[in-house]
């Protein structure tokens, strides 16, 4: 199988995070939650499970939005931040408890994907593996 640029270096960024070698991979820890909702339990569960595979969480790397679901991603402050993030080169992945947070209507989850895609970046979900966006069941902290 021919791999392309792109998903080379997604790979190596997925073996440099399993191995700490040469640096570790830089994450993002994202969930759009109610406001009624405390964020501390899933931050701690987003932080817990970029810590046990050696993703680095940046200064200002835990982001939550609480935009009424459906809400577009475009429309999500956190989300402008994120996106920024990713095009910009400062982080490589997002850490997310389920593919309900980051997909804001219906259908637009195919999109997402190509636009990580294009970049190169990557998606994990809790007690999920770490793939390429690929759709991940949903976990006990979505709201």
């Amino acid at each position: 199988m021919n791999r392309t640029s792109v998903s080379k270096e997604r790979r190596r960024h997925l073996a440099d995070a399993a191995s700490g070698f040469p640096e570790r991979t830089r994450v993002i820890l994202y969930a759009c939650l109610p406001e009624t909702v405390d964020p501390a339990p899933v931050i701690a569960r987003l932080r817990e499970y970029a810590d046990a595979r050696d993703f680095v969480v940046p200064e200002g790397g835990v982001l939550i939005d609480t935009d009424p679901k459906g809400t577009a991603r475009r429309e999500r402050a956190g989300w402008f931040t994120v996106s920024t993030l990713l095009r910009d080169g400062a982080v490589e992945g997002i850490v997310a408890p389920s593919q309900a947070h980051i997909e804001g209507a219906r259908g637009d989850y195919a999109e997402f994907t190509a636009w990580l895609t294009t970049y190169g970046k990557f998606v994990c979900y809790l007690e999920e593996r770490c793939e390429n966006a690929v759709a991940a069941d949903g976990s006990a902290a979505s709201a």
